[in-house]
């Protein structure tokens, strides 16, 4: 065993004794107490969790030293299985606890204590910790002792070795000469010093090693940290926004007065750039070029370079964000936008992490690795730390503030306040001109796009025209014409990019179908020049044999993007459905491609012989090929070059997407298909179905990912359907369980980041949870009636046993009724559960001598009052460390 592993293991073995010890010594105060009062189930698991965590990690430590010959080792391995059984023991204790609850709430946690403890049980356990904690001492000192013997013995061998090699020279040499003499006397004292420094090295082995050892897991967890802040789709949005047309956009850089045609005004960049005014505003109608001239903006290095005059000598960190409101939560979130902003920022001064979130940062210093989501309150102070250092500046680019999710003004109004708090920041923004923005920023420098644009137009236009052979002879044979063609393309665009994009895909079209010039241009006069006729038109053109096919693709494109404001808006109870990100995920071209399948396919189809990837890129293929002649190019899959199969599918421009959600296109799209297609029903098929044709426990992160994806969606569109009152997904969650449950055996068990079901994965509010161990604890837990009523109907609710009290305890404290009256619970109880929510256990208040404050948001859901609780303040030593974990866990309210 190397000397590392055994001090990190006795480290580790040092942390939980000291934990146990510190937690029985605050349970014998309580035992004591004259006013104990009750810890909730949640605290009580939560503290179960954390021991258990401790004793796997040990567990971890030491199966790999298990082979270790020295005797210390052994020792210490000895030892270690001593603790965990002591631990265990406590652990059995506080699930005592738990069990006791079974009719009403308790009092006073000092009776539950002695109704299952005896005060000699808790001092025998002192004991034996102490004995332990003094044992570990004197291991630990006889294992660096054994391997200061095996270095001093090493050492004098290579001594002797090197003594050796100097009397072989010395006698080499001739006496008598004076530079000889000094030589040797050199060498002696060479080997001197050689003796001194590696006694001094000996002595300070352990002090330099455990100062590395620290430094370097203080680094780690910094830059784990910064990772959590990212999330997969951050970029996705920027990526798939066109990159601008060569020599386009060009003038943004230049003197006002140099953006040929329109004339409107504008204010000129460079020169705001270099300026200290802090917000520019670029503003303009949907489809005029708005974010391809933020990407334009944020590749080009012009950019930093005239920033260089705002900042000086300060360092510049620079970012940017894409809102868009056809992607995932985070992408249309505030969250998701200063998540990517501090990401960016933080990425050039990961030092600084402990500084920007203190509270997450000490939670995971001390107990590992928090994987909560982010929540607002915590980005949101860490942006306003990051921020409040003026010896940084910062460039934000942000686009697209109108498909933000939330309140625009509430947006609005924070970025005015980022900007005018500070003057080390500079926001470059991008909407469309809405009200509550042009109140906003009136008064800010600003341009409109589709004043500014008419010269990129006809370039566009022109150079798209000009790559195709049967335009050029055309022009070739009449030139005015041809131009002319272009200028009318050009003036009829009213600077909209997304029209002319339109219009020349139409009249390249005629030119492959032989179109002469008179008839390019009828063709052109025959196109609307609204957007929304436009749209109206591709459509009327649509082969009728394909309409059915077409409205299923746009129905299920649509039903893809379901919010969960949506699914709220129709839910049975009052509380908020909060699911992983990747449930609001933009459809996958290979699940679209089993839209459509029939439904007992999707049963029926085995777990076992997944598709290989030239099976999942042929029926992705076919699948690009009908979204081309059915949905005219209005849905499209623009990346399947860079990602096949697992390209996203999206509509053409925020405006399609908007067109769609009118009523009289839903009701338009309802006429194409039969009344019993659903696509919310035909997603849970297709999600299933895709979840059956890839490996996830192949060594691949791509298909591990998807797998998260995947059941991501499929568990939106079970509660979508739950909210609707339609039953139709509990075969679909029947199977989806089935197959996962055959993906993940017990050996692969450790790719659930020891969650006890994969439900857990996709919904943080259960994923602290030790109650949910199968898809009916879960349909209990989350209001899912449909599942629970066909599993009462097959007999599958337990009648009397530990999962039965779960459920009843869900039901309840979840207050739904339905759920409640259907498994036959007790809802009398709530009443005392809603009174013990109103105190704090006194015992939690002086483990963690907390001063009344506001909770944060950076709390964690508690099971049984969901209510959000406060890591606390800064501690140090030891006994603080014990106030971070019960702060994670105990409601806090005034002694």
């Amino acid at each position: 065993m190397d000397p590392v592993s055994a001090i990190g293991l006795a480290s580790s073995l040092v942390q939980l004794v000291t934990f146990t010890g510190d937690l029985l010594s605050k349970t014998r105060a309580i035992y004591h107490s004259a006013d104990g009062s009750l810890q909730e189930h949640g605290e009580l698991e939560a503290i179960t969790r954390a021991l258990e965590s401790q004793n796997r990690r040990i567990a971890v430590q030491s199966s790999s030293l298990r082979l270790g010959s020295l005797e210390t080792t052994k020792d210490l391995l000895t030892l270690c299985d001593g603790v965990r059984d002591l631990t265990r023991e406590l652990t059995k204790k506080i699930d005592a606890l738990k069990a006791h609850d079974s009719g009403s709430k308790w009092d006073s946690l000092r009776l539950a204590l002695k109704s299952v403890w005896e005060e000699k049980d808790i001092t025998d356990l002192v004991r034996r910790l102490e004995r332990y904690r003094q044992q570990i001492d004197s291991i630990l000192l006889a294992s660096l002792q054994e391997r200061l013997n095996i270095f001093t013995a090493t050492s004098k061998d290579r001594n002797a070795k090197i003594e050796q090699n100097f009397s072989r020279i010395i006698e080499s040499l001739r006496p008598g000469s004076e530079w000889h003499r000094q030589l040797i006397d050199t060498a002696r004292q060479g080997l001197k010093e050689q003796k001194l420094l590696s006694t001094t090295q000996l002595k300070d082995f352990s002090a330099s090693l455990s100062a590395g050892a620290e430094h370097d897991r203080e680094k780690f967890l910094k830059l784990r940290m910064l990772e959590s802040l990212k999330f997969s789709d951050m970029k996705d949005r920027y990526e798939r926004i066109s990159e601008a047309h060569k020599s386009t956009f060009d003038w943004i850089f230049h003197e006002a007065d140099d953006a040929e045609d329109g004339g409107g005004h504008w204010d000129n960049f460079s020169n705001w750039l270099m300026s200290n005014k802090p917000l520019y505003w670029i503003t303009g109608k949907p489809g005029s070029g708005k974010s391809t001239l933020m990407k334009y903006l944020s590749d080009d290095r012009r950019l930093r370079s005239q920033l260089r005059v705002w900042k000086g000598d300060n360092p510049l960190s620079m970012g940017k964000f894409f809102f868009w409101n056809s992607g995932t939560a985070l992408q249309m979130s505030g969250v998701g936008l200063l998540q990517s902003l501090l990401y960016q920022a933080v990425s050039d001064w990961p030092d600084e992490v402990p500084n920007l979130f203190p509270d997450r940062w000490q939670y995971q210093h001390y107990f590992g690795y928090d994987s909560r989501p982010w929540s607002w309150s915590e980005v949101s102070s860490g942006f306003k730390n990051l921020v409040a250092d003026q010896r940084k500046y910062f460039f934000f680019l942000i686009d697209g503030l109108d498909e933000f999710d939330g309140d625009c003004a509430e947006l609005a109004d924070l970025l005015l306040r980022t900007t005018s708090s500070t003057p080390n920041v500079k926001l470059c923004l991008a909407s469309r001109p809405w009200l509550v923005f042009e109140d906003a920023f009136r008064q800010r420098p600003s341009l409109r796009v589709e004043d500014l644009t008419l010269k990129d137009i006809r370039i566009f236009a022109s150079d798209k025209l000009s790559e195709n052979r049967m335009f050029e002879e055309l022009r070739a044979h009449d030139p005015d014409n041809a131009q002319k063609l272009i200028e009318e393309v050009t003036a009829r665009s009213s600077g909209v990019f997304l029209w002319v994009r339109l219009v020349v895909k139409s009249l390249l079209e005629g030119l492959r179908d032989g179109d002469t010039m008179d008839d390019l241009s009828a063709r052109l006069y025959l196109i609307p020049k609204d957007l929304e006729d436009l749209f109206q038109k591709i459509l009327g053109d649509l082969d009728a044999t394909y309409f059915e096919q077409a409205s299923q693709i746009f129905q299920t494109v649509g039903a893809s993007l379901v919010s969960w404001q949506e699914i709220n808006s129709r839910s049975k109870g009052e509380e908020t459905l909060e699911l992983n990100k990747d449930g609001s995920s933009p459809l996958t071209l290979l699940t679209l491609s089993f839209i459509g399948e029939d439904v007992d396919r999707a049963l029926s189809a085995k777990y076992g012989s997944p598709m290989d990837w030239d099976q999942q890129c042929y029926q992705a293929e076919r699948m690009r090929r009908r979204l081309s002649s059915r949905c005219k190019g209005l849905v499209e899959a623009p990346t399947y070059a860079d990602s096949g199969p697992n390209t996203t599918v999206q509509y053409l421009h925020r405006t399609v997407k908007d067109f769609f959600q009118e009523d009289r296109m839903k009701r338009f799209l309802l006429a194409g298909t039969k009344d019993t297609f659903n696509p919310h029903v035909a997603l849970c098929s297709a999600l299933v179905r895709h979840t059956k044709a890839i490996n996830p426990k192949e060594d691949d992160e791509r298909s591990m990912k998807m797998f998260s994806r995947l059941i991501g969606q499929f568990m939106v569109h079970c509660h979508w359907l739950e909210a609707r009152r339609n039953p139709s997904y509990v075969s679909f969650l029947e199977e989806m369980d089935k197959t996962t449950e055959a993906i993940f055996d017990d050996e692969d068990a450790h790719l659930y980041t020891d969650l006890p079901h994969w439900t857990q994965r996709v919904d943080p509010s259960v994923s602290t949870s030790s109650r949910v161990h199968s898809v009916l604890d879960y349909a209990v837990a989350r209001s899912l009636t449909h599942y629970v009523r066909a599993q009462q109907a097959a007999g599958g609710v337990p009648a009397s046993n530990v999962n039965r009290q779960y459920l009843d305890d869900y039901a309840t404290e979840n207050r739904d009724q339905e759920m409640t009256d259907l498994l036959g619970s007790q809802p009398s109880r709530q009443g005392k559960v809603n009174e013990s929510n109103k105190n704090v256990m006194q015992s939690g208040q002086k483990v963690t001598g907390f001063r009344q404050s506001q909770p944060s948001q950076v709390g964690i859901v508690n099971e049984s009052n969901r209510n959000v609780v406060q890591l606390g303040q800064k501690r140090t030593g030891l006994r603080h460390k014990i106030k971070s974990l019960c702060s994670q866990y105990f409601h806090k309210s005034k002694g």
